[in-house]
């Protein structure tokens, strides 16, 4: 805050911000090239283009933590549906990959939560 009682844009904000439009372009981008489904073209602009909104969000001060668990959540969801919907994939990877992202997830929702 400053001294007239607003919000100062800082560094962080202005890059956060500019991270999470660079993220939603990723999304809208996959969908326009590729087409909104569920297919593994679209989900891996889906999950890259979150995942892009999420360290956006992350570097944004001001932002509530219920915001930033959101796209947290939405993220991790879309990362594990992606995973589990590549067709080559063993059962056994794609569980050792389930444990290392819901890992990350946690580790970030208790430091969202922290701040």
């Amino acid at each position: 805050m400053n001294k007239q009682g607003g919000f100062a844009m800082s560094g962080m904000a202005i890059l956060g911000i500019c991270l999470v439009a660079i993220g939603l372009l990723t999304i809208g981008y996959g969908g326009v090239t590729v087409g909104f489904s569920l297919s593994v073209d679209f989900q891996s602009f889906l999950v890259g283009g979150l995942i892009v909104v999420l360290i956006g969000t992350a570097l944004i001060p001001g932002l509530p933590a219920v915001a930033k668990l959101a796209v947290l959540a939405l993220t991790t969801l879309a990362l594990l549906m992606y995973i589990h919907m590549m067709p080559d994939l063993e059962f056994m990877l794609m569980l050792i990959s389930d444990v290392v992202v819901l890992g990350f997830a946690a580790w970030f929702a208790i430091l969202f939560l922290r701040k």
